[in-house]
């Protein structure tokens, strides 16, 4: 079986090629031609792509059994630009899929960000209306909405929460700030969320690839605890070996540093990660999905173990000379 994965040089795209090439599938790793290979294994077979140039396109892809589109923006410093890259991006491959002679199974990496937040400790499932606070997710449910209404081809879309693990550059800040001895909190509040290891990620869109009751499917996939904020620092303490002062910043301090990053966007014209956009989904409550649909038609059933797989890539940092 033939495998494409978009944005494979990233943290996320990097892991899955790894993971399927392990199990024996043959990989085409898709970049833009200014990415760099250093995290692509050797043996994936490496493709400049250029999401302008249809026909190209349709060549890399027309003897693949499986896309998963994995590239994107996590951050832009306009709503148009995230648009264009999540959106923009899906509606061209979605058009060059239907054009294909042989259909491929399309697997979209969606994001949590388009099911919204929650209040209280009340899990959302698929079925529950979209509701995204931010460009970001509004990017990645305009993409889901273009796959639903003119994906010709088999699709599945999944909606991943917090993603960790080797090579991720998010996580990194919060493992160098518990290094430095601090615990940092927003608002006394201790919220809840799901994590999911990148490992876990692979695995679960490896059911995704040899289930046929995915096809049609909108998952959440998380690891299937709930977590508090507070947990996955004093985890990542524990695994540091540091005993980290907490400190709580008030709602109002934390809301003039990401204003602070959205006048920066404007004098700099360059994306940040803590603008206001990002403030939005910071200060949300909680971010809880439910993975009962994918207990039921994938069989998810995952050893969840977070302080396992945060030791793991604390290791991973400290080898990278990251940490």
């Amino acid at each position: 079986m033939i495998i494409a994965i978009t944005g494979a040089n990233g943290f996320v795209g990097s892991n899955l090629c790894k993971h399927f090439l392990a199990k024996g599938y043959e990989v085409k790793a898709l970049i833009r031609k200014t990415a760099s290979t250093a995290s692509l294994p050797a043996s994936a077979k490496v493709f400049l792509l250029n999401y302008d140039d249809k026909q190209h396109m349709g060549e890399i892809l027309k003897d693949c059994d499986v896309l998963v589109h994995n590239a994107g923006k996590t951050k832009a410093r306009t709503h148009y630009e995230m648009l264009k890259a999540n959106c923009g991006i899906t509606e061209d491959i979605v058009s060059v899929l239907n054009t294909l002679q042989k259909p491929l199974h399309f697997i979209y990496i969606s994001s949590q960000a388009v099911a919204g937040p929650v209040t209280g400790n009340n899990p959302l499932s698929e079925e529950n209306p979209p509701n995204p606070l931010s460009s970001y997710g509004k990017s990645k449910l305009a993409a889901e909405t273009v796959i639903q209404a003119k994906c010709r081809t088999p699709w599945t879309i999944v909606r991943p929460c917090s993603v960790y693990g080797c090579g991720d550059r998010d996580f990194l800040s919060l493992f160098k700030m518990v290094k430095s001895g601090l615990a940092v909190q927003i608002g006394k509040q201790d919220k809840l969320l799901n994590m999911i290891h990148v490992s876990e990620l692979a695995e679960f869109l490896e059911l995704c690839v040899v289930n046929p009751q995915a096809k049609g499917q909108i998952f959440a996939a998380s690891d299937g605890k709930i977590y508090t904020q507070r947990e996955v620092v004093l985890t990542i303490a524990k695994v540091l070996n540091k005993k980290p002062l907490r400190i709580v910043i008030p709602l109002w301090l934390a809301k003039q540093v990401f204003y602070t990053g959205h006048l920066i966007e404007l004098v700099s014209k360059r994306a940040v990660v803590l603008n206001r956009e990002k403030m939005k989904e910071i200060l949300a409550d909680g971010w809880l999905s439910s993975p009962q649909k994918a207990q039921a038609l994938l069989n998810w059933n995952p050893e969840a173990n977070l302080t396992k797989h945060l030791k793991e890539t604390a290791e991973c940092y400290q080898k990278l000379g990251w940490l």
